[in-house]
């Protein structure tokens, strides 16, 4: 299973995002796909059209996970453990989620994600 991080489900709907057509190669293989609801909430932080939110959740076959209590327990520790930073508190979010389902997690931004992976995160870099 995939994770899908906030940058690919943005640059899925945008045809003129520099990502796009990575973003579609990715979805077109034949796996599950699911996101967080701390990505949902990144991808739905812009004005989003319903027809590409129903299109999104067609290509989420595992759904969006929510973030619950051992998630965001996961999630203190990956925070605590990386120094804290309060600008990656949603990159930790997405980490925690990925890594509670035991998926990869898909980005355009992988050095944003590369201090969880000491810490169990699979992370399957998505380059343009």
């Amino acid at each position: 299973m995939i994770h899908l991080d906030a940058n690919l489900l943005i640059a899925m709907v945008k045809p003129r995002d520099l990502h796009h057509a990575a973003a579609r190669s990715v979805v077109a293989k034949d796996r599950s796909f699911f996101t967080s609801s701390v990505a949902w909430m990144e991808f739905h932080s812009r004005p989003v059209d319903a027809t590409h939110t129903r299109a999104l959740q067609r290509i989420l076959s595992g759904g969006i996970l929510p973030f619950d209590e051992s998630t965001a327990a996961l999630a203190g520790e990956l925070f605590f453990r990386t120094g804290s930073n309060r600008r990656t508190r949603l990159d930790t979010m997405i980490a925690a989620t990925a890594i509670h389902a035991g998926a990869e997690l898909a980005t355009v931004n992988p050095e944003d994600f590369e201090p969880f992976v000491p810490l169990g995160l699979k992370l399957l870099p998505i380059l343009p």
